[in-house]
């Protein structure tokens, strides 16, 4: 005990010199002796304690509430702030309704995977591209973790042709090639099969209807390893079809690709952009993603650096590749589209729920208006578009397709995904959803670009690349960018 004491005594001392020592330091008035100066603050506004999980759980933190409570508190959260409810016509009661039951179900069970699912399902019904559900690997390898070793899609004239067949697979030993003709699936009509496929273990939900069928001709060769179906194929010059049995085997998600869209894979210190010349003539953009990265802190300033080359070359014709792009930062839609409009038009405000006044309000600071740059590129533009391209990317994408001498490009439309990401939901069992927070209108205050209820959205090509037998095998056999090509006869046919 008495040791206790003198420790404690130690301690105390000890502190009392940190405190003369340490601190601001002040004199008396009119004395020469020194004394610490003890900081008062200033009275301000209470500030809001930081949500501590032992402790407490707010809006958009539901981790620590039960399943079922959790999973009414997302809805109510949802059905209130979702911005798209009316455009894509969302029955908020009914989808509660269905899905309470599953979460009920996986509550009584204690079954934390088919919590999981029920959760994914739920924000799933979503047609959106802006709804995200944080992956449980474990649980999508169980569902999808096997392939048949090929992919396939379907091309402009309904045909599902297969464009990739991976190495050593079931598909490759079946006699599967490059441009094989699919016919029958299980017995059942291709189209049906692969209209029938869930669309569960997309990246985010489909938002278009033609997203949708490229993402379920992706899944429809992906199931649970050790799976066997029965296939019947026609492969290209052969008039007899073949019918297969093949299994799906773990294969890293090889097949899980599509022509129409070029995945960007970059990370935090790569450049948005990439320049280059091609045929010593032309000028070609490519843009990454609409965001600063470490080594491109400022992306306006490199980009105005990349066309004030283009026009001091004098280049006659300029490509910008948007394929991939998934968004960004729409204040940088302005800071590029200037350099390329004749006029000053208006591109968009933005809707966010006001809790205030219990609906959408229109929000004055995010406001979009394209002004043209005193630096301006005066030759044929051409802008490439995929299924990848979307928010941010789709506005530029159709601020410049109002231009005479720009031409969108693409070999499909865009994602139609034009909601301001945001809302994210931290829910039991440490996952997080999220959902868009803004809609995007026009001057008239119409939503605009986002796909709505009929899955009609996104930017159209104004010249299409067809999607076709030859094009897939150019692609995948030739490894030619039948696109870029196409965007390079353009530009030479409006040279002459």
């Amino acid at each position: 005990m008495k040791s206790r004491r003198i420790a404690l005594v130690l301690f105390t001392s000890i502190c009392i010199l940190c405190l003369f020592l340490s601190c601001t330091r002040t004199r008396i008035p009119l004395t020469k002796i020194e004394v610490p100066m003890v900081a008062v603050p200033l009275p301000e506004l209470p500030l809001p304690l930081p949500k501590i999980p032992l402790l407490m759980s707010g809006e958009g933190d539901y981790r620590l509430l039960p399943w079922k409570k959790a999973f009414n508190r997302l809805c109510d959260q949802i059905e209130r702030e979702y911005p798209y409810t009316e455009w894509k016509n969302i029955n908020w009661n009914d989808l509660r309704i269905k899905y309470t039951e599953k979460v009920k179900q996986a509550k009584d069970k204690k079954d934390r995977n088919a919590y999981y699912l029920a959760l994914r399902e739920f924000m799933y019904s979503i047609p959106d591209g802006n709804i995200r559900v944080e992956m449980d690997e474990e649980i999508r390898a169980s569902a999808i973790g096997g392939g048949y070793g090929f992919a396939m899609t379907r091309t402009d004239d309904g045909q599902y042709i297969v464009f990739y067949i991976h190495q050593g697979s079931s598909a490759e030993k079946a006699g599967m090639k490059i441009g094989t003709k699919l016919l029958k699936w299980n017995n059942v009509a291709i189209e049906t099969a692969v209209q029938e496929t869930s669309v569960l273990w997309t990246d985010t939900p489909p938002a278009t209807r033609e997203g949708k069928v490229f993402e379920q001709c992706k899944l429809l060769g992906r199931a649970p390893v050790g799976t066997e179906v029965e296939v019947s194929f026609m492969n290209p010059s052969e008039t007899e079809p073949v019918i297969a049995k093949l299994k799906a085997e773990k294969d890293d998600y090889s097949t899980l690709i599509t022509p129409v869209w070029d995945k960007v894979r970059v990370g935090p210190t790569d450049n948005p952009l990439q320049k280059k010349k091609l045929e010593e003539k032309y000028g070609y953009v490519r843009i990454f993603f609409f965001s600063p990265s470490i080594n491109t802190p400022f992306p306006a300033q490199a980009f105005q650096k990349v066309i004030s080359d283009f026009i001091r070359e004098d280049t006659p014709g300029l490509i910008l590749d948007l394929r991939g792009n998934t968004g960004g930062d729409p204040e940088l839609i302005p800071r590029f589209a200037g350099y390329f409009v004749e006029e000053e038009s208006f591109f968009q405000d933005l809707a966010f729920y006001s809790k205030k006044e219990k609906g959408f309000k229109v929000s004055p600071g995010d406001r979009i208006v394209i002004k043209p740059f005193p630096l301006r590129y005066r030759g044929n533009v051409v802008v490439l578009v995929d299924y990848g391209t979307a928010g941010s990317a789709e506005g530029l994408a159709s601020v410049l397709s109002k231009q005479k001498n720009v031409q969108v490009i693409g070999i499909s439309d865009t994602r139609g995904a034009m909601g301001v990401p945001g809302g994210d939901v931290r829910m039991p069992n440490g996952l997080t959803v999220s959902y868009p927070v803004a809609r995007s209108l026009d001057k008239e205050g119409i939503v605009q670009i986002e796909a709505n209820a009929q899955g009609e959205g996104g930017i159209k090509p104004a010249v299409k690349v067809p999607l076709n037998l030859e094009n897939l095998q150019k692609i995948y056999i030739g490894e030619e960018d039948v696109v870029l090509q196409q965007a390079l006869d353009v530009l030479k046919n409006r040279d002459k």
